[in-house]
């Protein structure tokens, strides 16, 4: 067991010495080291979630959700079509993974419409009515439901932005 060990000592110490140009570059990556910057504490050196990528993902999410429901006549079902595309130019323009920041801000952004919508629409005495008949456990539900689809949408528009991306910079 410990003829591995110093084996693999061995190895990362040629790595080290092959990558870096002399002492300099250890030193560099000593003090960075030692100063925290170079691993965040997240997934690969990566933080997971990060403020400035949600807001991002949460206003161009907004924006699709806007723009698809400006269709006249069957807006309401368009709206979430702009989701998905919002979704999928995430994914074609940003050039890290974020399926956190988008899936969150896609769920948010649709459950955020749908109870906007049905507070400024008629339907508004139909939820109270709905609510009044069938109890809270209804309303849940149909907030449970604006959550999965703006999760699914979102999701599934950014994956495939991120796979046209993958396609088109990937050598042939």
């Amino acid at each position: 067991m410990s003829k591995s060990v110093e084996e693999l000592k061995e190895l990362a110490d040629r790595d080290v010495s092959d990558s870096g140009s002399g002492s300099e570059a250890d030193a560099d990556d000593s003090s960075t080291a030692s100063k925290g910057s170079g691993n965040r504490g997240g997934l690969l050196g990566r933080t997971p979630l990060t403020l400035r990528g949600f807001l991002l993902s949460l206003v161009v999410c907004v924006a699709g959700l806007v723009v698809g429901s400006a269709v006249p006549l069957i807006g309401g079902l368009t709206r979430y079509l702009g989701l998905g595309v919002a979704g999928f130019a995430l994914g074609l323009l940003r050039s890290r993974r974020a399926y956190l920041e988008v899936g969150t801000a896609g769920a948010l952004s649709a459950t955020g419409v749908f109870l906007l919508g049905l507070l400024t629409s008629g339907s508004l005495l139909l939820g109270t009515n709905l609510v009044a008949e069938f109890g809270v456990s209804a309303a849940v539900a149909g907030v449970g439901v604006g959550v999965g689809v703006g999760l699914l949408l979102s999701l599934t528009g950014y994956y495939f932005g991120r796979d046209l991306r993958d396609g088109l910079t990937r050598d042939v």
